[in-house]
């Protein structure tokens, strides 16, 4: 038998951690005294590695007390766990290609609002939410070829969105000729190819009134800013040769 802190010292938890996880269901003494010292045996050695283990996977630790419980769920569960970070991996590696552009740009002196690219990653994170967002509206078909799209240029795309981002709130601030303008309007809006624009539009088109959320899509510029946007799209009818 070992005491709580010998124990404490030879799985490399602590006392505290050993508690909250007797609380939890999760690791229960061998033995308690009358006097309430707890006292843990080899069969708790192995199931702190297993607590450990199961951590290191990512598993919650409501996940973990089901696994301790059903050993032979393990299988299942392991797979589905492989699943599930498989996902996380894609997400990471897409942030980091994010950080990369971002990285590229700053090495290329053009400026990083960092607004923008908090709300790139951002919609990195919420697209499983967006996708269900959108079907309310439109086809899946159109749905997988948006979001393939976007997959496989993903660096450039962020890149040219950032710097399109970028050069739009520069021009708010000190208004340039309207030929430069509208070749600044018309790169942020090129970053969607013309066919998918066209397809959007029609579909959007169907729907009286569209409820736009704001916190899966967001816009990065305050409201002055993106009045004046919309009001010199209008002025200088760039939308008009975007989805004809």
């Amino acid at each position: 038998m070992y005491s709580i802190g010998v124990f404490s010292k030879k799985t490399g938890i602590t006392i505290r951690t050993l508690r909250y996880y007797g609380e939890k269901g999760l690791l229960k003494p061998a033995y308690i005294s009358d006097g309430g010292q707890r006292y843990y045996n080899d069969d708790s050695i192995i199931t702190v590695q297993k607590i450990v283990t199961f951590k290191y996977l990512d598993y919650s630790l409501e996940d973990i007390k089901e696994l301790l419980e059903k050993n032979d769920s393990l299988l299942e569960s392991l797979e589905q766990q492989k699943y599930q970070l498989l996902i996380k991996k894609k997400q990471l590696e897409q942030m980091i290609s994010t950080i990369d552009t971002a990285i590229h740009i700053h090495q290329e002196h053009t400026a990083v609002d960092p607004t923008t690219l908090l709300l790139v990653i951002h919609s990195l994170l919420t697209e499983d939410a967006q996708r269900d967002y959108l079907r309310q509206y439109i086809p899946e078909q159109l749905i997988d070829r948006i979001y393939s799209y976007f997959g496989m240029n993903f660096i450039e795309i962020n890149r040219c969105y950032i710097e399109s981002v970028h050069e739009i709130k520069q021009a708010f601030i000190c208004t340039p000729t309207d030929t430069v303008l509208k070749e600044i309007i018309e790169r942020l809006f090129s970053i969607i190819p013309q066919d998918l624009a066209q397809s959007l539009v029609q579909e959007f088109g169907k729907y009286e009134t569209i409820e736009v959320d704001n916190w899966l899509f967001s816009i990065p510029f305050t409201t002055e800013e993106e009045n004046w946007l919309m009001e010199q799209v209008e002025r200088l009818k760039i939308l008009e040769e975007v989805i004809t």
